[in-house]
């Protein structure tokens, strides 16, 4: 866990540039966000999130999306809830959904992302709750003292990152970017391990790697 202020001092010193001389504080800090905008995207047991919300009957679009959104969970990301039935509704490209859609009215099994909205088909008959799963939106670091989901639990990604972009951006030093990308890599895998460590049965998956140990 880490501030904006303890992240930025980090980078500096690793630039070796610990008073901003060479690098004003402010682009170190716009470099940090950037950062955390790139990796937004990613989903870890920290930015993953879900809502209920209230379907209108009659109604293809789905109202009231979070305004932290920054897309849906790709896997059974969006499940329709009726009674004690569970549907996991099947995403499909707008084209298949203009393709399919007949104008019915019943129980929704497909949707579709269209002009910054959410659609069902079919329309909704009656108002469902629909559980909605999605990647959250990090808050953008401004003050000294500011934190996020990003640096309360993967700082040392979002420094690495940082370091890997400005040596080769601002510095042209390839090698050294390098290095930080490889830290960057091992980092990475470290949080997604975490991540599976946090959200996993139990159960082999498909890309489950077996390994064979000879004594």
């Amino acid at each position: 866990m880490a501030t904006l202020k303890q992240i930025r001092e980090r980078v500096s010193r690793k630039l070796q540039d610990p008073d901003n001389t060479s690098r004003s504080a402010s682009i170190v800090d716009e470099e940090i966000n950037r950062a955390v905008r790139f990796y937004k995207k990613y989903q870890f047991w920290f930015n993953d999130t879900q809502v209920t919300i209230s379907l209108v009957a009659s109604q293809k679009e789905i109202p009231n999306i979070p305004t932290d959104l920054v897309s849906e969970v790709q896997v059974n990301g969006l499940v329709l809830i009726d009674a004690q039935v569970k549907i996991n509704l099947i995403k499909l490209h707008p084209d298949n959904f203009d393709d399919r859609d007949q104008d019915q009215t019943g129980r929704p099994y497909y949707y579709t992302y269209r002009n910054n909205k959410y659609f069902l088909l079919p329309e909704p008959q009656i108002a469902y709750d629909l559980r909605f799963r999605y990647l959250k939106t990090p808050d953008t670091l401004v003050d000294d003292s500011d934190t996020n989901i990003f640096t309360d639990n993967a700082e040392d990604l979002i420094m690495l990152h940082t370091l890997k972009n400005m040596y080769a951006e601002d510095k042209q030093d390839m090698e050294l970017s390098s290095f930080y990308s490889n830290l960057e890599d091992i980092e990475l895998k470290a949080i997604m391990d975490r991540s599976d460590d946090r959200n996993g049965s139990g159960y082999l998956g498909s890309n489950t790697i077996l390994e064979t140990y000879y004594i």
